[in-house]
Parts: structure tokens; sequence; C-alpha cells
């Protein structure tokens, strides 16, 4: 474990605690961190402000630590493989994509088996929710029109595909609200650059977004699209299912997703 890992661990652990003084030596225990190492970590945090450290040696913290994608450790472990095992089952892509202000946001992405298809969305990437796609449906059909026409320009939606055309504020709203009946969306005549993607939403125990899993392929003919679909659907189901069952043994545990002491934001 790194020093970077071990000042996480810590901080992480003053957030669990809530509002009492926390003891160095009990982090240590805890934690199984030498004392000299708390002791470094929890000096290096009082002096840039962080932290009120006590003639005692009681820790209380000046922070919040969050994650404004609540994933924890083992929720992306368990994400990781199901991902890699779909990938190796099924010779298809398979992407985590969380929300991020008007984009959504590729947290991750497994390698597509054929070489010669290029998929330009790897990890970083961004892309607007304006263009309607299997993602962007399912996302805004959970926010409901009434939030989706307060903090969007309805003018700027557009269709997927080759022809990409953009869409009247009562279509936008129709296409949208197609969506919310259902887990599971696909562009099956792929997008501009011939990219198919087969898509379901993922949410947390108190149903809050969470984020998107998207199967991608080659937008090519297939033998038979209904059964072609079915699959999709039926590999996601299990995804969603194996992943919501995650999110409830955390949530069960206190110890990951919906919590917020873990984090990827730290306000001073």
């Amino acid at each position: 474990m790194g020093p970077s890992e071990r000042l996480l661990q810590v901080m992480e652990y003053l957030m669990a605690s809530g509002p009492d003084p926390v003891k160095q030596i009990d982090i240590s225990r805890d934690l199984g961190i030498s004392a000299a190492t708390v002791n470094r970590i929890v000096r290096t945090l009082a002096d840039r402000g962080y932290l009120f450290h006590t003639s005692e040696k009681y820790c209380i913290p000046n922070f919040r630590l969050i994650r404004n994608v609540p994933m924890s450790e083992s929720y992306l472990s368990v994400l990781s493989d199901l991902m890699n095992d779909i990938t190796a089952a099924h010779s298809v892509s398979v992407e985590a994509v969380v929300v991020t202000g008007f984009d959504l946001l590729w947290h991750s992405r497994t390698q597509l088996p054929d070489p010669s298809v290029a998929i330009r969305a790897a990890r970083g990437f961004r892309r607007s929710l304006y263009e309607l796609d299997a993602m962007s449906r399912l996302y805004l059909s959970r926010l409901g029109w009434d939030e989706v026409s307060y903090k969007y320009f309805t003018g700027g939606f557009f269709k997927t595909g080759l022809e990409m055309g953009s869409l009247a504020p009562s279509e936008a709203r129709r296409v949208i609200e197609e969506a919310v009946s259902d887990n599971f969306a696909m562009d099956f005549d792929g997008n501009h650059v011939g990219v198919r993607r087969f898509s379901t939403i993922i949410e947390d125990e108190r149903g809050k977004f969470l984020h998107l899993l998207s199967i991608a392929e080659a937008a090519v003919p297939v033998r038979d699209k209904d059964e072609h679909i079915a699959n999709a659907r039926r590999v996601l189901d299990k995804a969603r299912a194996t992943l919501t069952a995650q999110i409830k043994t955390e949530a069960a545990g206190s110890d990951g997703i919906g919590t917020d002491y873990a984090t990827l934001k730290l306000v001073k």
C-alpha cells in the first residue's frame, strides 16, 4: 500500500467516525497502519488546516470528503470483473459511463476484441447529453421532463445516427419519455461512426442514478436481429442484477455506496 492510499484511508476513517474526536492510536489500530505513519499523516493534515490536533492526540477533521459519483473500491472491483467477463464471453466492448454537468463521461471501458473496429470513446472521453442516444435517453428520462426543461435548452437536442438531425422540443420530450418505462435502450443502427450500443441504467439503493452500463460493438448486419437484441438485454439484465446486489450488500454494511466519507472531492 502506497502513501497516497494510506492518506486516503486515514481521511475516510475520520469522515466515517462522525463529529466526535478520534484518537490517533485508534486510527492506527483499526487501519493496521503504524503509529509513526499515522502521526506523519495527521501532522500534515493539521499543518494544512484540514485537521485540528489536540494535545491529547485527538483528531477533529476540518474537511468533508465525498464522492461525486459514489462508487466504493469494492464496487469498482466487482464492476471491473463483470465488464471483463462480458467482453470475454461475448466479444464486445463494455462501458461504464457517468454523468458530469451536461456531458456523459466514460469512467472505464474494456477493449473490443476486434482491432479493426475503432471505438473513440475511451476512459475520460466526454460527449454531450444533447445527443439522444440510448445512454442519454435513459438518464434524461429519469430526471423527468420538468427538470430537463428547467436545466437544458430544449431546442438543442438532436438525433443520434448518421443524420444527427435536430429535434423540436416536443419531439425530444417524446423520445426521452419513451425511455422511462424500461431499464434497457439501444441504438441498433449505430451512431455516426458506426458503433452500436445497448445500454442499461444502474441506480443506488435509494433509486438515485449511479452510472450507465453499455455494450458497444460494430453496427454490422446480424443473422437474427431479434435474438441479438434479446441476448444483449439478457446480458445487461444479469449485469444490473449483479451490481444491484453489490450495492445492497454495501449499503447494508454501511461501507460503500451511499456514504459520504469515501471521496473524490475534497472541500476545505
